[in-house]
């Protein structure tokens, strides 16, 4: 099921919204999660905090739509199947470091402080639906016999981790010519095909 399907989904934010949602995601990634307040986050989209909550409710309903619109833009953008492998793989790793990118520090607030709040866990549904768009590319290539068998819960994390790791930790070699978190994409692509591919 996409996001448009999901009776759930939240609908596109109006520019007053757009403005909120970007200053929410701008605190989380100074403050935390429980630092980043809704006069904090009023204060920086330059709204009222009263507008904040006629808008969106609570704070967990403003910080669910700030982290669902990033990840509804990014499962649209880069997971799709054209038959090209290395095309298709070398679009999705740099459209996941372009995402981190948009997150910024937030990225890290929320991979590493939303798994231990259990109701924003609970109703957060945009990264599981990226992983599960990620994983439905890799297993069509596996599918049409490209990819040699591997079980998903692997395969997936196998491909962002050398994304995701050096965004998170802040480490980064020499990034001349490499994606935002200093990841060759090419090489990334190449490395990961290799010991993959089908016989």
């Amino acid at each position: 099921m996409s996001l448009r399907d999901d009776p759930s989904e939240l609908p596109p934010p109006s520019t007053t919204e757009a403005v909120i949602l970007d200053a929410a995601l701008q605190v989380i990634g100074e403050r935390g999660l429980k630092g980043a307040t809704t006069r904090l986050i009023a204060q920086r989209a330059g709204v009222n905090e009263v507008t904040v909550f006629r808008k969106f409710g609570t704070k967990n309903l403003l910080i669910r739509a700030a982290i669902e619109s990033r990840f509804e833009a990014a499962s649209q953008e880069f997971a799709l199947y054209t038959g090209d492998v290395e095309a298709d793989l070398a679009r999705l790793a740099s459209g996941y470091q372009a995402a981190l990118q948009r997150f910024g520090p937030a990225a890290r607030v929320i991979l590493a402080e939303v798994p231990h709040d259990p109701e924003l866990s609970r109703d957060l549904r945009g990264p599981g639906q990226l992983f599960a768009a990620i994983g439905e590319l890799l297993v069509r290539y596996q599918q049409v016999g490209v990819l040699r068998p591997e079980a998903v819960e692997t395969l997936v994390p196998a491909f962002l981790g050398p994304i995701v790791i050096p965004f998170l930790t802040g480490f980064s070699a020499d990034t001349r010519g490499r994606g935002a978190t200093g990841v060759d994409v090419e090489q990334h692509v190449s490395r990961f095909l290799h010991g993959r591919a089908a016989q």
